[in-house]
């Protein structure tokens, strides 16, 4: 394992207890740490169904999750490797069958709704509501209503803070939000925004779960950190407030998705959350050539916001970069 390992990597691989940040700058092999972690993990002796590691797509979580069974057969496939939606989603099914999820209208066998299940669901509100669709589009209404849920507010909630802010507008939002929500229950539907925000709903009202989930995985990673909202972060936290065993791996100069709900402060608390956090910074890229690395830092160092690393390379100088302003 060493030998397939920089320095900075393998600080990262092998610190094992306690919370571990990792700046992991583009094409520096954030994949392959987390990967040889959980590996070696499991050659350490520690039991697959107590490693959690959380990727933001399923392919992701596909592709590690055969590179651990290659290098460790038998026992990578079964490490809880997914996405944060498909953990919640497995979590409050389980949960369901034992009668845990009564509280929040959750059965075990719920159907989950795409985007394209979410608009139809949301035409029908506003269909019934009488409303303009040309005036209050559907789609406008999905988005607000996931990024609700990304910030944990509910349907109840939001229309209390839509009325308390007078605001005709979130108001109208709020009768659709909740019409919506009354829509799924019917349907015995969760939308992606339901999975996580109920998911940590559950652990937040039953500090018996929590504890319980919280002894079994012991050892926790999170790939993309700088992509997580609120939901995700508290989910996290959630978790890992026993063993406190949390690496997070993420790159604040990547951060360009707070449109769909990512807060770039998640990354940033980090430290404060856990004061004894050990930080690695993954500077040695492995994909770009000298003049682009070069490039982008004269872009990306006057980012006032960000913690300060600079990418380097081995590779061979290549073509001198060419830029147009437009």
């Amino acid at each position: 394992m060493k030998k397939d390992l920089n320095q900075q990597q393998l600080q990262a691989v092998e610190y094992l207890e306690g919370p571990l940040l990792v700046f992991a700058g583009a094409g520096t092999g954030k994949t392959r740490v987390i990967t040889y972690r959980i590996v070696h993990l499991l050659e350490r002796g520690e039991h697959p169904e107590n490693i959690l590691a959380v990727t933001f797509t399923n392919k992701a979580a596909e592709e590690m999750r055969n590179r651990v069974e290659k290098l460790v057969p038998g026992k990578g496939k079964l490490v809880w490797i997914s996405t944060f939606h498909s953990f919640s989603a497995k979590i409050l099914r389980l949960e369901a069958k034992k009668g845990t999820t009564r509280n929040l209208g959750i059965s075990p066998n719920f159907v989950i709704y795409d985007e394209v299940d979410q608009k139809d669901l949301v035409k029908e509100c506003i269909r019934e509501m009488n409303l303009e669709e040309k005036k209050y589009r559907p789609g406008l209404f999905v988005d607000i209503i996931s990024r609700a849920k990304d910030d944990l507010i509910d349907a109840d909630s939001y229309a209390i803070l839509s009325l308390a802010n007078n605001d005709q507008f979130r108001q109208v939002v709020a009768l659709v939000y909740k019409k919506y929500q009354k829509k799924l229950s019917l349907a015995n539907a969760l939308d992606f925004g339901d999975l996580i925000m109920k998911t940590v709903f559950l652990l937040r009202d039953n500090p018996s779960l929590q504890e319980k989930y919280q002894r079994q995985f012991r050892y926790i990673l999170i790939d993309e950190y700088q992509d997580t909202n609120r939901a995700q972060y508290l989910l996290a936290k959630y978790l890992a407030g026993k063993y406190r065993n949390i690496c997070v791996v993420g790159d604040d100069d990547q951060a360009i998705y707070s449109w769909r709900g990512a807060n770039i402060e998640n990354i940033f608390q980090f430290e404060k959350d856990y004061p004894e956090t050990k930080m690695v910074k993954l500077e040695r890229n492995y994909r770009s050539t000298p003049e682009i690395l070069d490039t982008a830092w004269q872009v990306i160092k006057n980012n006032q916001y960000r913690k300060e690393k600079r990418l380097w390379t081995r590779r061979a100088h290549g073509q001198v970069v060419v830029y147009q302003e437009l």
